[in-house]
């Protein structure tokens, strides 16, 4: 029976004034105000009010975008929620998680469910979506494409393959021509999607620019044009905009998109693409292996430990800001040096990537440590280290760090080799997936799952979408494998344990434990098997799906 506020004394919120019942609920932490639904009916009936939720809905979508993809300024009230409602459910994420969401509330409450899930350390389930009919070679680069669901795959033959990120399904593969080498096609080393455009990155300083197809052909992008380089390797790839970043070794440069994008034409002549300017790193042996832009500042990280900031000499006098490639070329750059480490030199690298909405980023040595680095606008830019060191040194033979990522401010990601770390943001250790399918050489990160490429050319999936997830185990467009074969490793041991252990008990294979509530045997074969299968879950740091369908699609949860 529905509890009535106003008659045990609980309704307290209408004996305020509208504007001061509007300003309690939108100060409510967001947990507090999902609460609030489950009072009474008057209390269910203010906290319902889209205004409510913008100001948690809005920090989220900041949080998780880094702060470098604002709203429109001139949007208010109702306008701004709208259309955040929309960003969020068509470019948030690669899953439909958003899908189904009608208002705000809906939104948050997706939100709310998907921080508990990664918070907790351990994904809800787990897909292997190559088994070498779509790769057989080492996966190089790995992107997702927010718009369409999908994930982007790349190897060292030159396939690019696209995943629907739902059922795990590859509904595409092809190789994109590129002229000036000695193969036909190019070898996807880094590959960048924003919005309708894609950029991959090759070992030999081409680059190719595709755009996406407006006639929604065979061929979800259409390549429009060709970079060519000197500064080698395309160690990193960061899209502004129209603007195209390419870290390179020893330099960084900046490309000129906008001819390009809704020029369909242009795919046949390959026009060339401008260089707005390019600028040279203190170390002209290192690759550029991460890059972050952010208000006319370019973050680099190079080989060994060492990380630098180019600004420009006139950018702060400047108002309203310019973007660092409006400027005058005259640049000053200010060297960071990580801990010195023995042995290191140049192996290895630092990656950084940004933390919360604020402007501080992350790095990581050569050793694997991180630290915070805070990043303060003033009279000038300056580096100052928040800690000496967020997360310590690793021990063993796996120091080297693929990948960092930074989900808002609570959590941190480091992707080594061989497993993927999860941290809180003052470094606790929440938990340590391991990838038994091979060693990890390229990553990406969605608001609900991530995913990886192998050198073992697997694609790994990891998601972290609340509710009960049972992806496809995909096999490409011609797939025949059966379910038996698509376990991993990890769910055959474990399926061959509880096998044994119901036999051990004399109990019938094909009959359930548990038939319309009732459990079969006796009540000691209940408590047994509860206590092993606890036992069995703090043993296991990740949890995976078990019992894979073919062709099923990730269900939204109902908020």
């Amino acid at each position: 029976m529905e509890i009535n506020g106003s008659e045990n004394g609980m309704d307290g919120l209408d004996c305020f004034p509208a504007e001061v019942r509007t300003l309690i609920l939108e100060l409510l932490d967001l947990e507090s105000l999902l609460k609030c639904h489950d009072v009474c009916h008057s209390w269910r009936e203010h906290s319902l009010y889209e205004t409510n939720y913008l100001p948690h809905v809005l920090d989220a979508y900041d949080q998780l975008t880094h702060g470098t993809r604002p709203l429109p300024a001139d949007l208010r009230g109702s306008e701004k929620a709208q259309f955040l409602k929309e960003l969020v459910k068509t470019s948030m994420s690669a899953l439909p998680v958003f899908a189904e969401c009608e208002t705000l509330r809906d939104i948050a409450v997706v939100l709310h469910r998907l921080d508990k899930s990664w918070l907790s350390g351990s994904n809800t389930s787990f897909a292997s979506l190559n088994r070498g009919e779509v790769h057989d070679a080492p996966i190089l680069a790995v992107a997702i494409d927010a718009r369409t669901g999908s994930i982007v795959t790349g190897d060292t033959g030159g396939v690019v393959a696209f995943w629907n990120a739902s059922t795990g399904n590859c509904y595409h593969r092809c190789r994109f021509p590129i002229n000036g080498t000695q193969w036909n096609w190019a070898v996807p080393y880094r590959i960048a999607i924003d919005g309708d455009i894609m950029v991959i990155g090759t070992p030999f300083g081409g680059a190719i620019v595709a755009i996406r197809n407006p006639s929604g052909g065979p061929d979800p992008f259409l390549k429009v044009a060709e970079i060519w380089t000197d500064g080698g390797q395309i160690a990193s790839i960061r899209i502004e905009g129209t603007v195209c970043i390419l870290g390179e070794v020893g330099q960084v440069s900046f490309w000129d998109l906008s001819r390009l994008v809704g020029n369909n034409d242009q795919a046949v002549t390959n026009p060339q693409v401008p260089n707005l300017m390019t600028i040279g790193t203190q170390n002209d042996v290192s690759p550029v292996h991460s890059l972050f832009y952010r208000e006319s500042s370019l973050f680099v990280g190079l080989a060994g430990s060492g990380i630098q900031q180019i600004v420009s000499e006139c950018g702060q006098a400047l108002s309203p800001k310019k973007q660092l490639w409006e400027l005058p070329p005259s640049h000053y750059i200010l060297l960071v040096s990580g801990p010195e480490i023995p042995g290191i030199g140049d192996v290895g690298c630092s990656q950084l990537c940004p933390v919360g909405a604020n402007g501080d980023i992350l790095v990581s040595w050569a050793d694997s440590s991180i630290c915070r680095m805070s990043w303060k606008m003033e009279d000038e830019l300056v580096w100052e280290p928040r800690s000496q060191f967020l997360i310590p040194v690793v021990d063993g033979p796996y120091k080297k760090t693929i990948a960092i990522y930074a989900r808002g401010e609570k959590e941190i990601c480091r992707i080594k080799p061989n497993a993927i770390e999860m941290f809180l943001e003052d470094g606790t250790l929440i938990n340590r997936i391991p990838c038994n399918y091979g060693a990890i050489s390229c990553v990406a990160v969605d608001p609900a799952f991530i995913v990886v490429g192998t050198r073992e050319a697997a694609v790994c999936v990891y998601y972290f979408a609340p509710g009960r997830q049972v992806p496809a185990y995909g096999q490409g467009p011609s797939s025949s494998a059966t379910t038996s074969t698509l376990r991993s490793p990890s769910l055959e041991r474990k399926h061959t344990y509880k096998r044994k252990y119901r036999e051990a008990m004399g109990m019938d294979l094909e009959t359930p434990m548990v038939v319309g509530g009732t459990v079969i045997g006796p009540d000691r074969i209940r408590t047994t098997t509860a206590t092993a299968t606890k036992d069995i879950s703090k043993s296991r740091p990740a949890k995976l799906a078990t019992g894979p369908r073919a062709n099923a699609k990730i269900p939204v949860p109902t908020p």
